[in-house]
């Protein structure tokens, strides 16, 4: 179980969408720094910063600058964990739910031990979902929780099947995945075939109206990146294979995320 410091002052940070933990560390853009009195068992009101890639690529380097001592997230990929560990920040993961809900829970020491710096060969007690906890102390893994986050793929066809569109702009299809209830939805973006101009300006519009977080492609143009990234939609480019293979790519970690406006040449 969590043991919370009764002599020292941290500074820990939080990922979150809204009020809410982000399901995915690698998603995150937003978090809430807080400083926590161990003395007291106090924290102070939850402050929240931007994390910006374009300025410094390394989020556990920006945390590392920002002062922070560990980081409280849900699922989180094991080189995010590493580089993490690397600049000295204990990491407790596996953990889902309402901010001030979490918080009281740690301060209570009702979280399951977090995966401190100096422990490198251990892995915390929540791991993803692919290696399950089988502690009886952790809580159930997180998928049990229902999020709102929707992810985008740009498709040739309407299938699950169908390989994917390498042209944000000009796919004819977008595919809308929907954690909640591990379901599907196909959006007709043929309009953007034979645009003349601003067919990625559209295709983004098409996203953001379907609430989508995060948009899977092969390439996409600088005035659609500028679009999606004004959103709020992070942007994954130079994913292959199926709409179904681009999502497990995206789950594992495994596909790129575009930073600059410039490194994905496409429309």
């Amino acid at each position: 179980m969590t043991t919370v410091p009764n002599h020292t002052l941290q500074r820990v940070a939080i990922p979150h969408y809204g009020r809410r933990i982000m399901p995915r560390f690698g998603l995150a853009r937003q978090f809430y720094l807080l400083t926590v009195d161990g003395r007291k068992h106090q924290v102070d009101s939850p402050i929240n910063f931007q994390w910006d890639p374009r300025k410094e690529p390394s989020v556990a380097r920006w945390l590392k600058q920002m002062k922070v001592s560990g980081v409280i997230c849900d699922g989180i990929h094991p080189r995010f964990q590493t580089a993490l560990k690397a600049e000295g920040l204990w990491v407790l993961s596996g953990t889902w739910g309402e901010i001030g809900y979490v918080i009281e829970r740690w301060l209570k020491g009702q979280l399951p031990a977090a995966n401190k710096a100096e422990d490198t060969n251990q892995e915390s007690c929540c791991r993803p979902t692919r290696n399950p906890c089988h502690d009886r102390n952790c809580p159930p893994p997180p998928n049990k929780e229902k999020t709102n986050m929707k992810i985008a793929v740009t498709a040739q066809e309407p299938t699950l099947d169908s390989p994917i569109d390498p042209r944000f702009g000009r796919a004819p299809w977008l595919m809308i995945y929907d954690p909640t209830n591990d379901s599907w939805q196909s959006i007709d973006n043929s309009a953007g075939l034979n645009a003349a101009h601003g067919a990625g300006i559209q295709a983004a519009q098409k996203v953001v109206d379907q609430h989508a977080t995060a948009i899977i492609t092969g390439a996409i143009g600088p005035k659609a990146y500028r679009s999606l990234q004004a959103a709020g939609v992070q942007i994954f480019h130079g994913a292959k294979g199926s709409v179904t293979q681009a999502l497990q790519a995206f789950q594992a970690g495994d596909l790129a995320e575009a930073n600059t406006d410039d490194a994905t040449g496409g429309i």
